[in-house]
């Protein structure tokens, strides 16, 4: 065989392993893409999540500060009402 030869078939066998090489990077970068896309919508039901949980935590939040006034106004009641009853 000659030189010429065997550069030819050396340029033949890379030209073809450089070929499959950028056909297995796509078929990567089209999988990263897929999990990017699956990841950026599981981050978005999680932000849906997350402020319906600060609605929820607010809203208890609300009712028991309710409770708690209305603990202290009722025992400060019952404290003036014993007081002025027992003097």
């Amino acid at each position: 065989m000659t030189d010429e030869t065997e550069n030819a078939r050396a340029i033949a066998e890379l030209t073809g392993r450089l070929d499959a090489q950028r056909a297995e990077n796509e078929a990567m970068e089209s999988r990263i893409d897929a999990r990017l896309a699956s990841l950026q919508t599981d981050m978005a039901k999680r932000d849906v999540e997350a402020a319906k949980r600060d609605v929820e935590a607010a809203k208890r939040d609300k009712d028991n500060q309710r409770w708690t006034v209305t603990l202290v106004l009722g025992c400060t009641a019952l404290v003036i009402g014993a007081v002025a009853l027992f003097s």
